[in-house]
């Protein structure tokens, strides 16, 4: 029988008498402290003499009081018998008993906060310290056959405190001490041998986790607010990385996190906050989803919409990154990582203030100002600075809303976003979602507003795309209008000059019927500068990735394929003085080549096969047509 074993033997056969003692379980003393054991002889020749009292109340011993030692006791100690969970055997053991039992492992405590337990089932679950990792898994302290945890090599070495000492490696730690210090990523995992369900847990991260204090940096001798004030000139990537590697500094990342979710939350829709993940229409795997319902009264907070404000940050950074179509800013070898953080603080935000709804069901009919702000819970319209979402599927009614402020003098660029969750696919009819362009608001004699479209665009739905992206770039001094939009997985740009036209010009976006009636729908406009602009049209212009191995880009290079057969047909019909046998098989060519892009565009199949089989006929002759689109 090994040592542990039989000590936890003895001490049931004598749990009686050391409860009704108030003696430690393991050592037996009552008065075990820093000093080891105390005697009264101990007392009487020590330098520091004890008080002296008499230990009953009546004054007539004198017999001194024992020197108790703190002691910790497990959940289940001193609970009544008539409880359903009252277990004979709890724990009750001192702090020197601990401290030796720190490389044994008899006593099941936290390395963190110090909590006991007097076996597996008591109080909260206790996870073990290995000296691996998940993936190579050696298996718990039972099932590698080991008495202690001195018998691992890892813990026969000791660890530096903050103090610079040599301290004892933590053997356990519980599961609410584990979320707490490791609240994003998860290092514990079970233990590899079948139906052993022990958690455990790499010993050097927690010791990382344990002793990450800052005693020996300058900063610890900072105050809160001033170690904040350092710590908020961190981008959110780094303050999220602060919190998840530095457990004395978590509390003042998520102080400085707190502030900054306080200062634009309201920008953003209301929550419920939703994280998951979602598969795409048009096939592939699963990509992660964040969204707001936007149905609560109060902005996103927490804990109602996250755990912790750090993590309700880093979700309303992905949030804008997606909305405001800032991947062509941060992605790439010359990537700007805190474009989405820069833009996040900007106070000039874009922002959309009055609705318009048409006077009369005909699409001719007058625009008139709606004369209340829309309201989530009984509209189903979510109206907030630079967002429009939608929020319940019954709306169904067109809208259009315009910006808070006039266009400037000068150039005023914006980049658009309407996102429809679940448009786009092979069996819509391409309608119009939207338009987009220039209000124009006027005021007649008598006091009454007129509103009109100076120009107006269309936003039609995508071709395998579930969002619609395009760019707006209009001079109010030469009254010139550049557009460039994505159509058919390609951006186009077109320029118009605007007729002059008395009143104050607006940026409008309209909603139609069907993008109105779809849950989740969500339109987000930004102001950019020249650079932005810049950066925007040469990302969008070079070609925008598509989602790989969907039938867009199937489409786009079968499409491409064709154009390089009638390029080739041509060249070579010049070569042959137009020679009526190739200017025949060209017209079966053309023809062929027609059928191949109504069946792609009908059907979306797979174009490789079906175009080689379509045109074999005509393409047998060429040489090096290529296999490859």
């Amino acid at each position: 029988m090994p040592l542990h074993e039989y000590e936890e033997k003895k001490r049931r056969q004598n749990i009686d008498a050391l409860n009704a003692s108030g003696a430690c379980h393991i050592c037996g003393s009552t008065a075990r402290n820093t000093r080891g054991f105390s005697h009264c002889l101990d007392d009487e020749n020590s330098e520091q003499q004890p008080p002296r009292y008499h230990y009953n109340e009546m004054g007539t011993s004198l017999i001194p009081a024992p020197q108790t030692a703190p002691m910790r006791s497990c959940a289940c100690f001193n609970q009544s018998k008539s409880d359903p969970d009252y277990w004979p055997y709890s724990l009750r053991v001192c702090e020197m008993c601990i401290a030796d039992d720190c490389t044994t492992g008899r006593v099941r405590n936290c390395g963190m906060c110090g909590a006991v337990a007097c076996d597996a089932d008591c109080g909260v679950e206790m996870a073990e310290c290995t000296d691996n990792e998940g993936w190579n898994n050696m298996g718990c302290l039972e099932c590698r056959r080991k008495e202690c945890f001195s018998e691992i090599d890892v813990f026969k070495t000791a660890t530096k405190g903050p103090d610079g000492r040599d301290v004892p490696k933590m053997t356990r730690v519980c599961v609410k001490c584990l979320e707490q210090c490791t609240p994003w990523v998860r290092y514990d995992f079970t233990c590899r041998l079948f139906k052993c369900n022990t958690r455990l847990v790499p010993s050097d991260v927690m010791e990382r986790k344990r002793f990450r204090t800052f005693g020996s940096s300058p900063l610890n001798l900072l105050p809160e607010d001033g170690l904040a004030a350092i710590v908020d000139f961190l981008p959110n990537n780094d303050l999220k990385s602060l919190y998840l590697t530095n457990s004395a500094m978590c509390t003042v990342s998520e102080r400085v996190a707190q502030t900054r979710v306080e200062e634009f939350h309201h920008e953003f829709p209301t929550g419920p906050l939703v994280v998951g993940t979602r598969k795409s229409p048009f096939g592939g795997h699963e990509r992660r989803w964040i969204r707001c319902e936007g149905t609560n009264d109060f902005n996103i907070r927490a804990p109602e919409d996250g755990k912790v404000w750090v993590g309700i940050l880093h979700y309303l950074e992905y949030i804008a990154k997606e909305a405001f179509y800032l991947g062509f800013q941060t992605d790439g070898e010359n990537g700007d990582e805190d474009a989405v953080c820069r833009f996040m603080k900007r106070q000039d935000k874009f922002q959309f203030s009055q609705v318009y709804i048409k006077d009369g069901p005909n699409s001719n009919s007058p625009i008139v100002p709606r004369p209340e702000h829309f309201n989530s819970s009984a509209d189903g319209v979510s109206i907030c600075s630079s967002f429009i979402l939608i929020t319940d599927a019954s709306v169904k009614l067109p809208f259009a809303v315009a910006s808070s402020e006039d266009m400037v003098s000068g150039r005023n660029r914006f980049i658009c976003r309407l996102f429809c969750p679940g448009s786009g696919t092979k069996n819509s009819n391409r309608d119009s979602l939207g338009s987009y362009g220039i209000l124009c608001k006027s005021t007649s004699e008598a006091g009454t507003e007129s509103i009109t479209w100076a120009k107006k665009l269309d936003i039609m739905e995508g071709l395998q795309r579930e969002d619609s992206v395009f760019g707006l770039d209009y001079n109010t001094e030469t009254r010139e209008l550049i557009v460039h939009s994505s159509r058919m997985n390609r951006f186009h740009s077109n320029e118009y000059t605007l007729p002059e036209m008395e009143g104050d010009l607006v940026f409008g976006i309209e909603f139609t019927a069907k993008a109105a009636g779809i849950k989740g729908s969500l339109m987000s406009a930004r102001r950019c500068d020249e650079d932005e602009w810049t950066q925007f049209l040469t990302y969008t212009q070079n070609g925008e990735p598509a989602p790989a191995g969907g039938p867009a880009d199937l489409l786009q290079g079968g499409l491409d394929m064709l154009g390089l057969v009638r390029q080739r047909r041509r060249e070579q019909d010049g070569e042959d003085n137009r020679d009526e046998r190739i200017r025949a098989r060209l017209d079966d060519a053309d023809e062929a080549i027609n059928i191949g892009v109504m069946r792609v565009r009908n059907n979306h199949v797979a174009l490789r096969m079906g175009i080689r089989a379509e045109l074999a006929p005509v393409m047998a002759p060429l040489p090096d047509a290529g296999d490859n689109p």
